[in-house]
């Protein structure tokens, strides 16, 4: 097979590639599934509560009951859609910047759920056991992402850096100087925890 054909198989692999949560462009599918999740759901509830309207002539009747159990779902749907909806996903020029570190493992717009607040974490870097982070929004206090990140990922597995960085040129540059250390036995759960805690 000639380097042409292997090179459009490639791209026909990336393209029917299923995104999930940590992958580039998942957010903006995720808030898409979300509202038409919720969409699809609403129209069921209005449908069966209808259906027993018309049937009773009267909002007393199981078909109320069914409609307000199936709220529920309904509900979620849309409480996940309205959480995810501020947030943005990784500029494609950055994203671009940076795929090309082979050896680290990427996550990408994870919203991090804490007590006090969601963290939009736009990339997670990890290797050797450490987790570089790019948040590039002011509001977030360096210490206290980092605090916060590194007590639950601690539970769990060890970590030797956790860190977190708001300018991209810094950042980049942190992740080169990563891309060259040694695989850490913890990278994938590493990744795979901070996936978890994004909601």
């Amino acid at each position: 097979m000639d380097r042409k054909n292997l090179s459009n198989q490639n791209n026909v692999s990336t393209v029917n590639k299923k995104l999930e949560k940590g992958d580039y462009g998942y957010l903006k599918k995720g808030k898409l599934i979300q509202l038409f999740l919720a969409f699809v759901l609403l129209i069921m509830v209005a449908c069966i509560f209808y259906t027993g309207y018309i049937k009773y002539h009267n909002t007393k009747n199981i078909f109320t009951v069914f409609a307000a159990v199936s709220a529920i779902p309904m509900s979620k749907f849309l409480v996940g859609y309205i959480v995810m909806a501020p947030y943005e996903m990784l500029e494609e020029q950055l994203y671009n910047e940076i795929k090309g570190y082979e050896n680290i493992l990427f996550a990408y717009d994870l919203l991090v759920s804490s007590t006090e607040k969601i963290i939009n974490v736009k990339i997670a870097a990890v290797r050797d056991n450490s987790i570089f982070m790019y948040v590039p929004d002011k509001k977030y206090k360096k210490d206290v992402v980092e605090k916060y990140v590194r007590s639950f990922l601690e539970k769990e597995c060890r970590v030797t850096t956790v860190r977190m960085i708001s300018n991209f040129k810094e950042y980049r540059k942190a992740i080169g100087v990563l891309d060259k250390n040694e695989k850490g036995n913890y990278d994938e759960k590493i990744r795979h925890i901070m996936i978890t805690f994004s909601i």
